[in-house]
């Protein structure tokens, strides 16, 4: 499949703001794409690689430009002029091609699969030179494209395509062109990529043997899937009526901490952030619990990973640390079992998915059972770096009498936790949604995570410091962040001066003191209340907003969605 076609599948893609126009565009491309599916399914997103397979491409915007560049010999401050009037280095790769001093070398057909395995390989590119030889391949796509191909060979290289399709459009489009389109089929779909979060290998099922095919798909160990997300509870009245089911209620703390999936098989046990990042090298401590812990010969397990100060991790009355000080050790490479010393953790386990068959589709009550049958308490050995492994705090009550649930959220508040969560018996596991059967009680109105996605020095003392920190929210339709508003309180002159080191090295371009930036950092804000206003693209924005911390453990298509805004501001 020559590249050009797929090209003009993106323009169609930009030309149109409909979902279902989007949606058919897609599924037309699919249904004719015979051998090249898998690729174009990751294609047309800009996502080489599935959803849970966290390695990245490794090229930043200064390398690509660094590319087009080689590949075209187009004036460097030409380049970045037409960069900055776009915000789009593919647009500005276009340019270049069609306007650099070299000549490209049109003859040489440029295709699907060499776009789709020379972006892949740049993954594995390691060691002295790898830069280089990212420039390098990179260079070689651009200098044979035309210049519609250049463009989206660098944005899909920076997994910023601008096309508008996301998750949902990906997920109609396969039940579109290979099933019937209906309900049911968009539902068959969804499932099978909550079990496997891999889009390519539900369109290849989808097609080649259908909606039974698709119903076989199943979990895997060592292949984390999405977690389940809650709503939030009004009250404790409201969410224990709306949780209930034939007059019970379970109901546990809301610990503050790292959500962690938890997969072993055998002798070996893997961690999974809620991003769905690999952490096992980074906390030793609790493979060992698990090692010491868990009965079940195959299991996949659901907790929250809390971290406790030293002096009191192995008593009862134990300190949390904050989150921030807790998400240092996800991204330590070096000193880890020194690290986990300096911060201790326990494992709270709250569900059991998997423990040698699927338990996705059983009810709450059920898979709590086969939880605490799957592993035995650990009690954390500080000297000997065992983390601590136990049940979350739990019980069940009656909506008629909620003194009990009103108890233990006074207690988790006291013991420095976030609040309580209350969950309904009968409710499946539904990975990546967020359900009325699992509500979230907290004290205060909840933060939202968002996205960085432009920043602009202060004035006055902290004029070097980047301190305007334009934030977004993900729109998933579309799968573009949409603004909320502007954030300059909150953080010390430290944590700014880290943000502003971190965000500097995610610069794209720049106008006077304004800086756009790759949207990689997520951070958590508290805010006053959400306006609406006509002032950012989401239609919001946050009063106030103040910062609280980086989500080190976030990724931007974790940040809180658009619909999740609309939600809160409804609400109010």
């Amino acid at each position: 499949m020559e590249h050009t076609a797929l090209v003009d599948v993106y323009d169609r893609l930009s030309s149109t703001s409909s979902n279902n126009e989007k949606r058919d565009v897609v599924a037309e491309a699919f249904a004719e794409s015979d051998a090249h599916l898998w690729r174009l399914v990751v294609l047309v997103r800009g996502r080489l690689f599935p959803a849970h397979d966290r390695r990245e491409l490794g090229v930043s915007s200064r390398l690509t430009l660094e590319a087009v560049l080689t590949a075209t010999g187009a004036p460097e401050d030409e380049v970045r002029e037409r960069w900055r009037q776009t915000g789009d280095l593919g647009d500005a790769a276009a340019w270049a091609v069609e306007n650099g001093g070299q000549q490209t070398l049109f003859s040489e057909t440029l295709t699907v699969g060499r776009v789709h395995d020379g972006l892949r390989e740049l993954a594995d590119f390691e060691g002295d030179g790898s830069q280089g030889r990212r420039v390098d391949a990179l260079a070689g796509l651009v200098s044979v494209a035309t210049p519609d191909e250049a463009r989206y060979v660098v944005r899909t290289a920076l997994g910023h395509m601008r096309v508008g399709v996301g998750e949902g459009t990906i997920r109609d489009a396969i039940a579109v062109a290979f099933l019937d389109g209906g309900d049911d089929a968009v539902s068959a779909v969804e499932r099978a990529y909550q079990v496997t979060n891999d889009f390519a290998v539900v369109a290849e099922t989808a097609r080649d043997g259908g909606r039974d095919a698709l119903a076989e798909l199943d979990v895997e160990l060592f292949r984390p899937i999405q977690s389940m997300l809650a709503e939030k509870a009004e009250s404790l009245a409201e969410g224990l009526a709306d949780a209930a089911a034939d007059g019970r209620v379970r109901y546990e703390y809301k610990y503050d901490g790292i959500r962690i999936q938890v997969h072993v098989g055998g002798d070996d046990v893997r961690l999974f952030t809620r991003r769905l990042e690999d952490v096992t090298a980074q906390f030793p401590d609790v493979v060992r619990a698990m090692e010491r812990g868990v009965t079940a010969e195959n299991a996949i397990f659901d907790g929250e990973l809390v971290g406790y100060t030293p002096e009191t991790i192995a008593g009862d009355d134990r300190t949390p640390v904050v989150f921030q000080e807790l998400s240092r050790r996800v991204k330590r490479e070096s000193d880890v079992e020194a690290t986990s010393r300096e911060i201790p953790v326990v494992v709270h386990l709250f569900d059991c998915l998997y423990d040698g068959e699927t338990l996705l589709d059983d009810p709450a009550a059920e898979r709590y059972e086969r939880l605490v049958a799957a592993f035995d308490s650990v009690e954390p050995e500080f000297d000997d770096g065992v983390a601590g492994l136990e049940l979350a705090t739990t019980a069940t009550v009656s909506p008629d009498d909620p003194d009990p649930a009103a108890a233990l959220y006074e207690e988790a508040l006291e013991r420095g936790h976030e609040g309580l969560m209350l969950k309904n018996p009968d409710a499946t596991y539904q990975p990546g949604r967020r359900v009325g059967r699992l509500l979230k009680l907290k004290p205060t109105m909840e933060p939202l995570d968002v996205v960085v996605v432009r920043a602009k020095y202060s004035e006055g003392r902290r004029s070097e410091l980047l301190g305007r920190l334009y934030l977004a929210c993900y729109d998933a339709q579309s799968d573009e962040l949409r603004e909320v508003g502007r954030l300059s309180t909150g953080y010390t002159d430290d944590e700014l001066r880290a943000l502003t080191d971190r965000l500097e090295s995610l610069a794209t371009t720049r106008d006077g003191r304004l800086v756009e930036v790759d949207p990689e950092v997520v951070l958590e804000v508290e805010y006053e209340e959400i306006q609406s206003s006509t002032e950012y693209d989401s239609g919001y924005a946050l009063r106030f907003p103040r910062f609280l911390g980086v989500r080190e453990d976030l990724g931007p298509a974790d940040a809180d969605t658009l619909e999740r805004v609309d939600s809160l501001f409804d609400a109010q």
